[in-house]
């Protein structure tokens, strides 16, 4: 790259110096022909430099500003060599030979205006850590030197990406260095980075939001369940998501959701791969899960001897509720059912048929409770003026166990 850029720097200089030794060499008779030669030799140099900062810009290696500003400098360029080529009729020949004090000026003056222009607008800083990459693959076998390598490259980008904000390839280059150092505040951070400059890629979105479901401690907060939808949404075959969204599941006892998302991310990879035994560990506990659920469902029952007391007035077409809940846990039913009043008195049986959530169990509990209400307004939530009763605690047994209840309590 130095020997290529030391090149074009060297014939530039000759375009430079042509015009002073031409003018030097040429007769009196014949000065009006250099002269002409001498503008015809800038102006091709002119274009030649045109269609080298053109073939820049189409290739991507400047941008629309940095190609303007080497137009800028290469007309500049032209017009001072014109100027210094073309003196008037009227000097003498040594008068005109006497500019040659401007030719190292002018050598100098390129030199430095090049690195400069190079150093702000060229790509070295690039083409350094290209370098480090190779000399990091090369050195892969001795751990000390690629080490050593690695945090070099790891320096070079963060230093590039200051300047470079717009190159996701480093953003991910970074990101994926921190995940090794797990470090993942910084991977994270390192991802919504890069979506910044490509909000819409689906492989980012799905690694921005698995590091920050790591750094909410594999907790599914608002914001990682947000995350984890927008990645969704924008590809819903992607491995990394669907094993979230699978996790998502299973959390929330959804587990034929939970199996359904794993199977999906399974697609597409060798079962000796570590990523599927991990999904596949996952939908091994999913499908053992259910089957002591689908066992237990067949055993464990509550049926209540249900009836209402003499002493309370009701309308045959009230609504009774009828539901189990845990004895000392939230007041959310695990399982209802509700009825007329007018079916009363019955036998009433609830099992896992009757949960409210997919995925929850009646016989995931212990100890029990159940709570017949007979609504005043049909509502399924507790109103003051309702009528009902509440079992004592009751512990679930295979055989299944039964409880009588009759309304006669009104609430406040």
């Amino acid at each position: 790259m130095l020997g290529w850029s030391l090149g074009l720097l060297f014939g530039a200089s000759v375009f430079v110096l042509y015009p002073f030794f031409s003018s030097r060499t040429d007769s009196q008779p014949g000065e009006s022909a250099g002269k002409k030669i001498a503008q015809q030799d800038n102006v091709r140099s002119y274009k030649d430099q045109q269609k080298h900062h053109q073939q820049q810009l189409s290739r991507g290696e400047i941008d629309e500003q940095q190609y303007e500003r080497l137009l800028a400098d290469a007309q500049r360029l032209l017009l001072l060599n014109a100027q210094t080529s073309t003196p008037p009729e009227s000097q003498s020949q040594s008068k005109s030979s006497g500019g040659l004090w401007l030719a190292p000026v002018l050598i100098v003056f390129l030199s430095v205006s090049t690195f400069f222009i190079y150093q702000q607008l060229g790509a070295f800083a690039d083409q350094h850590i290209a370098d480090l990459i190779q000399q990091q693959s090369l050195d892969s076998n001795d751990m000390g030197v690629a080490k050593e390598h690695s945090d070099n490259l790891i320096a070079a980008v963060e230093k590039r990406v200051e300047a470079r904000a717009d190159n996701v390839y480093y953003w991910m280059m970074l990101a994926q260095s921190a995940l090794g150092d797990k470090d993942i505040s910084r991977a994270n951070n390192y991802f919504a980075q890069a979506l910044k400059v490509n909000p819409k890629d689906s492989y980012l979105l799905g690694q921005y939001a698995e590091s920050l479901f790591l750094l909410d401690e594999s907790r599914f907060t608002e914001r990682v369940t947000l995350a984890v939808d927008k990645a969704f949404m924008a590809d819903a075959n992607n491995q990394t998501v669907l094993g979230l969204k699978g996790i998502e599941a299973f959390s929330n006892n959804d587990l034929n959701q939970a199996v359904r998302y794993w199977r999906l991310a399974q697609k597409n990879l060798g079962s000796d791969s570590i990523v599927f035994q991990g999904l596949q560990l996952g939908i091994d506990r999913a499908l053992l899960m259910l089957s002591a659920v689908a066992d237990k469902s067949a055993l464990f029952s509550v049926t209540v001897d249900l009836s209402i007391d003499a002493s309370v007035t009701f309308d045959k077409d009230q609504l009774v509720f009828v539901a189990v809940l845990q004895s000392d846990g939230p007041s959310m039913p695990l399982a209802a059912i509700k009825l007329l009043a007018s079916q009363l008195p019955d036998k009433v049986t609830l099992s896992d048929r009757n949960v409210l959530i997919p995925g929850q169990s009646l016989s995931s509990v212990d100890v029990i409770k159940v709570v017949a209400r007979l609504s005043s307004t049909g509502s399924a939530t507790p109103q003051s003026g309702d009528w009902e009763a509440v079992s004592k605690p009751l512990v679930l047994t295979q055989e299944g166990i039964q409880t009588a209840l009759s309304i006669n309590r009104r609430r406040q």
